[in-house]
């Protein structure tokens, strides 16, 4: 009804993606970034349809455009687009820019790009949720460096007693 909202144009381009969809949902973001040139949140979600496509390269320059609309910004929370049984959104905004940007450099296997970006998300960590799937990427970015010990004090933050939502 509205082409020119933009929450309503992230919402086509993620619903466009739950449905396997994943060049017309870049098309759509593309659209999107073309009215809104400065709104972080569609580098945002072409970033994550770029890794799905694994257009890492195009991924990475879309993360990194929306560090910098973002820098200085406070977070927001990012609504789920799968919502959990408690209907609490896990993520935010900047935790998601600084999650796939790091995912993306570590798909490419450049550990070293991976592993500040995995550093940033955990400061942005601020659910088990996030805590879990951070750690487990950063672990593993740690061990493909060589660096055991670092690996081995990421997983002191992980117990049987975290309050899991999204995940079982």
């Amino acid at each position: 009804r509205n082409p020119n909202d933009a929450d309503a144009v992230i919402w086509l381009g993620r619903r466009q993606a739950y449905l396997g969809r994943y060049r017309q949902s870049i098309a759509t973001f593309t659209e999107g970034i073309r009215k809104h040139p400065n709104d972080a949140r569609f580098y945002r979600h072409r970033g994550h349809r770029y890794i799905t496509v694994r257009e890492l390269d195009n991924a990475i320059a879309d993360f990194n455009r929306a560090v910098e609309l973002q820098k200085g910004k406070p977070d927001e929370v990012e609504p789920d687009g799968a919502p959990n049984k408690y209907n609490i959104p896990i993520g935010s905004l900047q935790s998601n820019i600084w999650y796939h940007l790091a995912l993306a450099h570590y798909l490419k296997h450049d550990f070293e790009k991976a592993l500040p970006a995995w550093l940033e998300s955990m400061k942005l960590s601020n659910n088990d949720d996030r805590l879990v799937s951070t750690s487990d990427w950063l672990y593993m970015t740690y061990r493909r460096l060589g660096k055991e010990k670092e690996a081995a004090a990421v997983l002191e933050g992980i117990h049987k007693d975290m309050r899991i939502l999204g995940n079982e």
